[in-house]
């Protein structure tokens, strides 16, 4: 009952803060730079295991596609990220068909439990593509 007593004005108030918010075109720039730096990364490593169309790892749905069809698999599994429950077992597959690549790379795939952590990512794909 106490929550219902609340005076959420407040909370509105602190919601609708601009004070925390940032810069936002400077926010939009580190995730442009983020996605040249990764896309890059993952292009490199498309050359480095032999996948003929390696520019695929520009382009957002074929970049699964391209790892999809880096590790012989079918690239219409990418139609199961759309439907749900059927997309876990593809987020599954997809990531397995990551740590092949990885694999095939010559790297150590524990490595790819870092790419969870922001910034650690960016150091990460730099090992996977030039290291």
């Amino acid at each position: 009952m106490s929550l219902l007593n609340l005076d959420w004005s407040f909370v509105y108030l602190i919601a609708q803060s601009n004070s925390g918010s940032g810069d936002v075109g400077g926010e939009i720039f580190i995730l442009i730079i983020d996605y040249v730096f990764t896309s890059y990364c993952f292009y490199v490593m498309l050359q480095k295991v032999g996948y003929p169309n390696a520019w695929f790892a520009w382009v957002p749905i074929l970049s699964q596609c391209a790892t999809y069809e880096a590790n012989d698999r079918s690239a219409w599994w990418e139609i199961g990220q759309f439907i749900p429950l059927v997309n876990i077992f593809v987020g599954f597959l997809l990531l397995f068909s990551f740590v092949n690549i990885v694999k095939k790379l010559g790297k150590n795939p524990w490595l790819i439990i870092l790419l969870m952590i922001p910034f650690f990512n960016l150091f990460v794909m730099y090992h996977f593509a030039f290291g």
